[in-house]
């Protein structure tokens, strides 16, 4: 007769094996607990990257909802995750809910290094009140990429994360580019952190062309 496949034995329960730890947001966005979560090896934790709303970290206005931010866990101490700014982007929804018939869509991408060495590739998107022809969607890319190339690199990351992923800084961008054509909606639509000075809790090895469009 065949061997049975069943072993003997209890079934061991791995979530007894595991400890769970506080994640706390970084210091530029207030620094409080946001995450409790469960792991199995403090070294496999870090470096793992934990998905929040705006909203969820800051809890100010509801509209946060709209900014999906994501936070590194680059350090555990006494059951309390320390945490790097990873990146943002826009919720889906909310990117859908922003296109129109009769509208044109502009999208500008490029990398920037902050005044501290902290690389981000940058995607930019901004939507028409109506149809516009190529050589316009040039003209906003061009007055996009010099407004960035201004202001970024001169932004400390704790700056960086406070003006981009929170949106002071579209109001500056609408007010740039409406000059060229009306505008529905302009913003910085993702961030991705490429790069740190130290390479603390990133393991991005990307080449990237700082400033220019990739």
């Amino acid at each position: 007769m065949p061997k049975s496949s069943k072993r003997g034995g209890r079934v061991r329960d791995k979530w007894k094996d595991k400890q769970w730890i506080m994640v706390n947001a970084p210091a530029a966005l207030g620094g409080s607990a946001i995450n409790y979560v469960p792991i199995s090896d403090v070294n496999f934790a870090r470096g793992r990257v934990i998905e929040n709303t705006m909203y969820d970290i800051l809890k100010q206005d509801p509209t946060q909802h709209q900014t999906k931010v994501f936070v590194q866990i680059v350090n555990i101490v006494n059951g309390t995750a320390s945490t790097i700014f990873k990146g943002h982007e826009y919720a889906k929804e909310f990117l859908r809910s922003l296109v129109r018939r009769g509208s044109s869509m502009v999208s500008y991408v490029a990398d920037y290094k902050t005044a501290d060495g902290y690389v981000f590739r940058v995607s930019l998107v901004a939507f028409s009140q109506r149809r516009i022809n190529t050589e316009k969607k040039h003209q906003i890319r061009v007055l996009c990429r010099q407004f960035l190339q201004e202001r970024l690199p001169k932004l400390t990351v704790d700056e960086f994360i406070k003006q981009v992923p929170l949106g002071n800084l579209n109001n500056d961008l609408l007010e740039a580019v409406k000059k060229l054509t009306p505008l529905r909606h302009i913003g910085i639509k993702k961030t991705k952190l490429i790069s740190s000075p130290t390479n603390v809790g990133s393991s991005a090895t990307e080449e990237s062309t700082v400033g220019s469009p990739s």
